[in-house]
């Protein structure tokens, strides 16, 4: 089976991400600050890979066998909705320390998890047919495409996160895979806030009257 657009560009982001994190610099640095406040070079990297791997680990966890005709009309989450409910979520308070302990196990062994994880999405992800869903966020479940761009939010955004801890050049990606991130990222915007809202952050900012419409998280 031939891999779809977006679960190519996630197994690029992810394999950019090894890359980024075998250099030397991250070594060095395992123990320091990184550009998330709380969160050490370690902890952002093992974050980082958590977040990757997810796509594996709900498959694992989601029957193969229900479509979209099995979810009730509205229920199916979207990108957006996704992130608007993880958002809210009790892990995403635990997030700090869940990664602190996961960066535990070390530099090198995180390099080849991160590793693994693009190896292993290669090949599940060519043999997962079109359709299949993904239960996440206690159970709710949405398409492996809009799973898969939720995931590109996580690892393009936290890969730039690193490099930017270590001040290295960040890896090259696809435009396609930043186009998507934008996009979601303007939906979560426009959910919250509307759209007028939206179009004067983005030209009339002075009219927000106090409101912070980016970022988004």
């Amino acid at each position: 089976m031939t891999l779809s657009p977006v679960r190519a560009l996630v197994i690029e982001a992810v394999d950019a991400s090894a890359e980024l994190m075998s250099r030397p610099v991250v070594a060095e640095r395992w123990h320091e600050p990184s550009a998330l406040e709380g969160m050490t070079v370690g902890a952002l990297s093992a974050h980082l890979v958590r977040a990757a791997g997810a796509a594996l680990a709900y498959l694992d966890r989601t029957d193969a066998s229900l479509t979209a005709a099995d979810i009730a009309d509205g229920d199916l989450l979207t990108p957006v909705t996704y992130f608007t409910t993880a958002l809210e979520a009790p892990i995403h308070d635990q997030i700090k320390d869940v990664s602190a302990q996961e960066a535990e196990v070390g530099h090198s062994d995180m390099v080849q998890k991160c590793r693994d994880v693009a190896s292993d999405m290669r090949t599940r992800f060519a043999e997962e047919p079109e359709g299949r869903l993904v239960g996440a966020l206690g159970g709710r479940m949405l398409s492996l495409e809009d799973f898969c761009r939720t995931r590109l939010i996580e690892v393009l955004t936290h890969l730039d996160d690193l490099a930017v801890s270590v001040d290295e050049a960040r890896p090259a990606t696809s435009d396609e895979g930043v186009a998507i991130v934008v996009d979601i990222l303007t939906g979560i915007a426009r959910e919250r806030h509307g759209d007028w809202m939206v179009l004067n952050a983005l030209s009339r900012s002075e009219r927000l009257a106090g409101t912070e419409v980016f970022p988004v998280f």
